[in-house]
């Protein structure tokens, strides 16, 4: 991370509070209709706060706290978070106010709503605040992908180099349901059936996630699994290192590549270092000033800083040796991991039994294929290729508003919205159309939770599904 300096606007120990909620509203939104916006930083227990740099902060009127400015470091994701009228604000205040008393003998922590339930111990890393950071770190990207991130340095991006030649994929494969070994067994070296992967063009500001091309191998042939008349492919390393590799359970995919022989080891979970590379070419640490609207993918930056002076070429220095160098940084991964399944349970907070087709109706994802109507306009028609699904579950909790504020909306919309409003399928209740028993859709048991279920015979669906 770049060496940003931030206040925090309300919540515990904040530099910028007030009497009330509402006073401290007005001091940063004059009236609705104007968003208002500020940097989501996330600590590794979990924790969120309202950040502005300190540049802003100062910019806005809001003079000079006393206590020393918060360090973008302290923060495992710093990404965007609007408000569009007083109310939202106002209410976000109210969830990160800290009201409750600290039991005598303990340690004084953040108890507010928002934060209680990750500041148990608030100096220590946690499954949620990675979770957490993570998913904020896939809105970021989504958004330096479309250009629509106004202030970059805001967020202390270091961009690694390759970031503008990136690749997405998304991966996904079935298993054999029939599997009699142990559930060690079976999910340390699962015998897998079939394999597919989407490439898509990265978002841009003109477009949105892109699929390109689909591929889709067949692993293994058994007659008495009931896949006849099959023609058998043979294995394949997998597509060329993508930059972005999207998956449905991290854990389980990363078996099923090694047991396809593709060597996932170096593989990096998570895209924090694309965000804020090691490799990249970032402005010296020390006492930086920046102007936020640099643009962190080249252009001149201002800073200035105080550095000591070095001897001058051919004076004699008896005092300093030669200027050690600086460790060679690791190299940079080649395929960065995105476990599209933890974003949904991080988001949603539901427990972890589901399915990609589960997960994306519970998103309101569609999978859609442009064709061709009979006045040669582009339409839209519904299609079953639910390799898609994982990149455009990605895309729709990455193209939207920030974790908390999200997961409050999607349970509001679920709450509201009654089930009659929903479309139904030909043949359901209700529809005029006679029902085909085949096209009933029959509970299913054995997912194997990387979006395909676990079968014991081959799934009669084309390949075309991939």
């Amino acid at each position: 991370m770049l060496p940003v300096k931030y206040y925090q606007i309300g919540g515990f120990r904040a530099h910028l509070r007030d009497y009330s909620n509402d006073a401290l509203t007005a001091k940063l939104m004059t009236r609705d209709g104007v968003e208002a916006e500020f940097v989501l930083g996330i600590k590794p227990c979990g924790a969120s706060y309202l950040l502005l740099p300190c540049e802003r902060f100062r910019s806005q009127g809001l003079g000079e706290p006393h206590d020393l400015p918060r360090r973008a470091s302290e923060y495992e994701s710093l990404s965007p978070v609007q408000f569009a009228t007083k109310a939202d604000l106002t209410k976000k205040f109210a969830m990160l106010a800290s009201n409750k008393k600290t039991p005598k003998g303990e340690t004084p922590r953040d108890r507010s709503k928002a934060n209680t339930q990750y500041t148990v111990r608030p100096n220590d890393f946690s499954e949620a605040g990675i979770a957490r950071s993570s998913f904020e770190h896939q809105r970021v990207f989504y958004r330096l992908l479309q250009h629509s991130i106004e202030r970059p340095l805001d967020y202390a991006l270091n961009l690694a180099p390759r970031f503008r030649h990136i690749y997405i994929y998304s991966f996904a494969f079935n298993t054999w349901g029939s599997d009699n070994r142990s559930l060690f067994e079976r999910e340390d070296d699962p015998r897998i059936m079939d394999v597919g992967w989407t490439e898509f063009n990265a978002p841009t500001d003109s477009s949105d996630l892109t699929p390109v091309s689909t591929s889709h191998y067949v692993v293994e042939e058994e007659r008495f699994l009931g896949n006849p008349g099959r023609k058998k492919l043979p294995p394949s390393d997998g597509p060329r290192p993508p930059i972005l590799f999207l998956v449905h359970d991290a854990k389980a995919a990363r078996c099923a590549l090694r047991s396809l022989g593709v060597d996932a080891s170096r593989w990096r979970v998570g895209i924090k270092d694309l965000l804020y590379s090691p490799h990249a070419r970032g402005p010296p640490v020390g006492d930086v000033h920046v102007d936020s609207k640099y643009d962190v993918r080249g252009h001149a930056m201002k800073m200035s800083r105080s550095r000591s002076r070095s001897p001058r070429r051919g004076s004699s220095s008896t005092d300093c040796g030669p200027r050690p160098r600086s460790p060679p940084a690791p190299p940079a991964p080649s395929v960065y991991l995105v476990d599209v399944r933890q974003m949904y349970h991080t988001l949603m907070q539901v427990p972890m039994t589901d399915t990609v087709l589960a997960n994306s109706i519970s998103l309101g994802v569609k999978d859609t294929a442009p064709l061709r109507g009979e006045d040669d306009r582009i339409i839209y028609e519904d299609v079953d290729l639910r390799s898609w699904l994982i990149g455009y579950m990605w895309e729709e909790m990455a193209n939207s508003v920030a974790i908390d504020e999200q997961r409050a909306l999607r349970h509001r919309f679920s709450e509201e919205t009654p089930i009659d409003d929903f479309p139904q399928a030909s043949g359901a209740p209700g529809d005029d159309h006679d029902v085909d028993p085949n096209d009933l859709i029959q509970p299913q048991s054995g997912g194997n939770g990387n979006g395909q279920t676990a079968v014991g015979g081959y799934d009669s669906a084309s390949e075309d599904e991939w």
